[in-house]
């Protein structure tokens, strides 16, 4: 996952990727071209006839009752499986990066076979791993022919339960773990009601902005980080919308926007204190002009793309670890 090709090519706006070609140039989560197909019903796969019906964007597919050897297409998708006990048997080139992810997430996926780079998924490769299942959110015309290799879950996350939780809650379902599901959700709530009810001073005098910096002088204002923080109770500034949970562009120029700003989280690394783009932006006098920075309140987060519960609650440590400075 090189920067600055990153992450899936940029979907709409409104639900929870949008500008996610700004996060290409921001984290570097896979991106390649997407282009879309028709539908296809009963998309099982070759001999994959026995087992339960779910319902998917890619038509009704037939998948194992509970598959144990799956294809996450998309890092996401391994992600996600990591939640729900269980390793992929094939991840995209790069998956794996000490940068990107918790040591622990890290250390199952390290080894994992690599099927091709997302979005040009190496048939071969897959076929070598007998998956009984292959799991996709992004490259629907490129994984619907592995559908004679083994059943294709695809769940477009372009327009079809377009935040993370909905994506995972697919998921869950497709690999039949809901309820593993059901306890990461429940680990997730009771930490969000303990920083929430520990902070409510802190979180009623503040207000807040996530953002990233980009290529050419841009900065991207939110991301999927702005989930989390609405579910803290976070009052979110700097214009954005309520219901935006993707990429607003600005330019360095525009950064007075974050005048009403109290705190101030910007994209960081897992080994690093922020992403390549982003430490240009640390870098800009106009940055170093914006009040939050000022008063010394601008904050790293490791876990600025939300990939899962797991992601989720490290970044709740990382919100109250902010607070706790107010």
């Amino acid at each position: 996952m090189p920067y600055p090709d990153a992450m899936p090519a940029t979907l709409g706006r409104r639900g929870f990727l949008g500008g996610v070609a700004a996060a290409a140039a921001t984290l570097g989560l896979t991106a390649c071209g997407v282009s879309g197909q028709g539908d296809t019903a009963e998309a099982g796969g070759a001999g994959k006839a026995v087992g339960r019906q779910i319902a998917t964007d890619n038509g009704t597919v037939t998948v194992p009752e509970h598959p144990e050897r799956v294809i996450a297409t998309v890092n996401y998708d391994a992600l996600m499986l990591l939640d729900l006990g269980l390793v992929p048997v094939g991840v995209p080139d790069g998956t794996a990066q000490k940068t990107l992810m918790p040591a622990a997430a890290y250390e199952r996926l390290k080894d994992v076979k690599t099927i091709g780079a997302a979005g040009a998924p190496n048939a071969q490769a897959i076929a070598a791993l007998k998956p009984d299942l292959i799991l996709d959110q992004f490259y629907k015309d490129k994984t619907t022919p592995l559908a004679t290799i083994a059943p294709v879950a695809f769940f477009n996350w372009a327009d079809s339960g377009a935040l993370w939780h909905q994506q995972i809650a697919k998921i869950a379902k497709a690999v039949n773990r809901e309820d593993r599901l059901t306890a990461a959700k429940q680990r997730y709530q009771a930490r969000l009601e303990e920083v929430s009810a520990t902070y409510r001073k802190q979180i009623e005098g503040s207000t807040w902005v996530s953002l990233s910096g980009g290529q050419g002088g841009k900065v991207y204002l939110g991301s999927p980080l702005l989930t989390v923080m609405r579910d803290l109770g976070l009052k979110i500034g700097a214009g954005i919308p309520a219901d935006e949970s993707g990429f607003v562009e600005k330019s360095y120029e525009e950064l007075d926007v974050l005048n009403d700003c109290t705190v101030v989280l910007y994209a960081g690394q897992f080994e690093g204190t922020a992403t390549p783009p982003t430490q240009e932006l640390l870098k800009n006098e106009l940055w170093k002009d914006v009040p939050a920075v000022k008063a010394g309140r601008a904050f790293p987060v490791k876990h600025y793309i939300i990939a899962s519960y797991t992601f989720a609650l490290g970044a709740v440590d990382e919100i109250e670890a902010a607070l706790k400075k107010l």
